[in-house]
């Protein structure tokens, strides 16, 4: 998470903790409604979550025992899911999407590799949100309207999944403003919000990159023979000499074990950050 976005919670969080006590607005949504809040409750506090893998990013309390858990969302943000596990994608999405997901991503690995905007990588690791050019697929090509849904919310029930969004670079003026600018997390919202949500793929330079290389990949490069004496490569074009990109399983593979395995299985060195 950037200095920004932590700046910005942290704000917004400060913010409505302010509006504790006051008269909501007589006419909140019906969909606050629904969730168990009247104009006659009030705000009792809010807490940023910040844990990772959650969606809700802050909570605000209610003195009824109800609460809002708050996604919220900066309107320049890119990114709605950000650096996704095998098992993430499973749970939430279900196996046959992973199978498609690592099937196109390695169709799309195979393409990329020929590309002059490409760097060199051995795997590609994804996130899901605003993208354009040669890295970005179409989300509706591999899951439905409703997965997205999934990713901006979460899935379940308890505190980490979000059940409204805030959607804006500037913290509310007043508690009017606060629950004008509040959304459920709905299909309609979303994709109103979404009209660019895309598949991002992440090819990952071990030249440049250090981090991001224990993040899972969803395709993997394979030679075709191992080499005597080792062969060292920093090049894509030296790479894509040696062999391709292949699908994967669900077995939590990374960057840096794609590394290493072409090292000891094949006498292939690339250098690392």
């Amino acid at each position: 998470m950037s200095n920004k976005t932590d700046e910005f919670e942290n704000n917004l969080k400060t913010t409505i903790c302010s509006f504790a006590g006051l008269k909501l607005p007589g006419d909140i949504p019906n969909w606050i409604e629904e969730l168990g809040i009247s104009a006659n409750d009030r705000i009792t506090n809010a807490v940023r979550v910040g844990s990772v893998g959650h969606k809700t990013d802050i909570i605000i309390n209610f003195n009824n025992g109800v609460c809002l858990k708050v996604s919220a969302k900066m309107s320049s943000a890119d990114y709605f899911g950000n650096w996704y596990a095998h098992k993430r994608i499973i749970k939430e999405f279900g196996s046959d999407i992973f199978e498609k997901l690592t099937k196109d991503c390695t169709e799309w690995a195979n393409s990329w590799i020929d590309s002059d905007n490409a760097s060199l990588f051995v795997g590609v690791s994804i996130s899901f949100g605003k993208r354009t050019g040669g890295t970005a697929r179409e989300f509706t090509d591999i899951f439905t309207a409703e997965d997205i849904v999934k990713i901006v919310a979460g899935v379940g029930n308890g505190i980490e999944t979000a059940n409204c969004l805030y959607s804006s670079s500037m913290v509310p003026n007043s508690i009017d403003d606060l629950f004008q600018i509040l959304k459920p997390i709905d299909t309609n919202t979303i994709m109103q919000l979404s009209k660019n949500f895309k598949i991002i793929y992440r090819p990952i330079n071990p030249l440049t990159e250090q981090s991001n290389r224990g993040k899972c990949t969803y395709t993997q490069f394979k030679p075709c023979q191992s080499y005597q004496p080792r062969k060292t490569v920093e090049t894509l074009n030296d790479l894509k000499k040696l062999g391709k990109f292949y699908e994967v399983t669900d077995n939590g593979l990374n960057h840096n074990r794609v590394l290493q395995s072409l090292e000891d299985e094949y006498n292939i060195f690339i250098p690392r950050k």
